[in-house]
């Protein structure tokens, strides 16, 4: 029962009446030890009795201070040590931890006090374990805010998720039109291998996370890494229950449960930046493609071929402009309809990206005209090049209902370097007019500018 508002002072409240009590009852005690009742009855005796039992009560209260009160005063200087970190770390002046001896109480008894410093000590190390793996998470979620770009998401994502996990290696893969396409790998060796994996594979039905133990004598098909792994995570990486990739992380003795548990965490923030990225890649490829051919639009595509002028001219190389348009396409507008009209755009489209080289930068450059950028090209290999277009489109056909649709193209070939070429625009201007001499000397050829 309580009767003010600190322990102690209750404490020594029940210790004086205890010492009171102990000192009305010892007289009579000393009767039965044969004491004689002259002495042991007289008023001096009963008072030195209770004065005794007094003293004694403020030596337990002064004693327990010592003993328990500084415990209980050394618990509550560490709560309140505590209490400042937190507030440190939520006020981001601090990012230490609390693992320390200056944190931890000393155990150095083995009774309720001992069970108490014990408890404390755990609950700091809790608390401390709690605290760092916020402290990983938050710097994994800035890491992926800073970055959109899907490769260098992937490359910084594995790197932090290595490190936090204490993985020796691993990879990162995403998924893409029902496929798995490699975008980081560390001390994975051959790592394409993964692309093909049956293991992989099959978790864009399941979505399940595992964890394989391997044998000393057991090599996990495909993943082969520099080192001989213990222990394979495989982890989905999924948004909505829509499979966006797979994680591998690879170490060489097992990783533990709390390493797993961390993953739930990490792979939350991993799957929204990477929801985010592949949004970001769908959208950017929107705004630069024109949706009819699946080419490079205008906007987009003339920064291209800056792009490609600029750099021929820092590095002295050679680039040639291919400009090409539709014979006659008003005609098959207006015999077929613009419907038809627009098939066989996206038809040529085709055959053109189908034969130019990789690197090679074609653009749908406005109604039935394209544009393609040949980079390294000198005249007679853009030549060659709008040759190949030319007779792989005349050799294609559309089919309209019983009749077989059938077109050319007209073709300028202009190149840099020329003393009087300054500008991307100016070549451009020049493809054009050659494309136009093309078209001028009968249509369906090539015309070098």
């Amino acid at each position: 029962m309580r009767i003010t508002n600190k322990i102690f002072n209750d404490l020594a409240i029940y210790m004086v009446l205890l010492g009171i009590g102990i000192g009305l009852a010892f007289p009579f005690f000393c009767l039965a030890l044969g004491v004689p009742s002259q002495v042991a009855l007289t008023p001096t005796f009963f008072l030195s009795c209770i004065v005794a039992g007094i003293l004694l009560s403020f030596l337990n209260i002064t004693l327990a201070r010592k003993t328990v009160g500084s415990r209980i005063g050394l618990v509550s200087g560490k709560m309140k040590q505590i209490e400042g970190l937190l507030k440190d770390k939520r006020d981001g002046i601090s990012e230490d931890g609390c693992e320390s001896e200056d944190c931890m109480i000393t155990v150095d008894s083995e009774d309720e006090l001992g069970e108490c410093a014990r408890s404390f000590n755990s609950l700091v190390m809790t608390l401390s374990e709690v605290l760092e793996l916020n402290s990983e998470i938050q710097r994994f979620s800035e890491m992926l805010t800073s970055h959109l770009e899907i490769d260098a998401l992937s490359r910084e994502a594995l790197n932090q998720l290595i490190l936090n996990t204490g993985a020796v290696g691993g990879a990162l893969l995403i998924e893409k039109s029902g496929e798995l396409a490699l975008k980081a790998a560390v001390s994975i060796r051959e790592p394409e291998l993964l692309e093909e994996n049956r293991r992989l594979l099959s978790m864009m039905n399941s979505h399940d996370r595992q964890v394989i133990r391997l044998p000393a004598d057991v090599i996990m098909d495909a993943v082969i890494a520099d080192f001989r792994p213990q222990e394979l995570i495989v982890e989905p990486i999924t948004y909505k229950n829509s499979l966006l990739g797979v994680l591998i992380l690879a170490n060489n003795e097992p990783f533990g449960d709390q390493v797993v548990s961390k993953l739930d965490f990490f792979n939350r923030e991993l799957s929204l930046a990477f929801r985010n990225a592949i949004t970001h890649e769908q959208m950017r490829l929107f705004a630069a493609v024109d949706t009819l051919t699946g080419l490079y639009n205008r906007r987009f595509g003339v920064r291209r071929v800056n792009e490609e002028f600029g750099r021929a001219i820092r590095y002295n190389m050679p680039l040639s402009l291919l400009m090409f348009d539709i014979d006659h396409f008003k005609t098959v507008n207006d015999t077929y309809g613009h419907m038809t009209g627009d098939k066989v755009l996206a038809s040529v489209a085709r055959v053109a990206s189908s034969s130019i080289r990789e690197g090679d930068v074609l653009l749908r450059y406005g109604g039935e005209e394209f544009l393609c950028a040949l980079p390294g090209a000198s005249l007679s290999d853009a030549t060659m090049i709008g040759e190949r277009i030319r007779n792989m489109v005349m050799d294609s056909h559309l089919d309209f209902a019983e009749q077989v649709i059938r077109v050319t193209v007209s073709i300028g070939a202009v190149d840099y370097p020329r003393d009087y070429i300054s500008s991307s625009d100016q070549m451009i201007s020049l493809a054009d007019e050659a494309m136009y001499a093309a078209k001028n000397a009968g249509r369906n050829r090539v015309v070098a500018g």
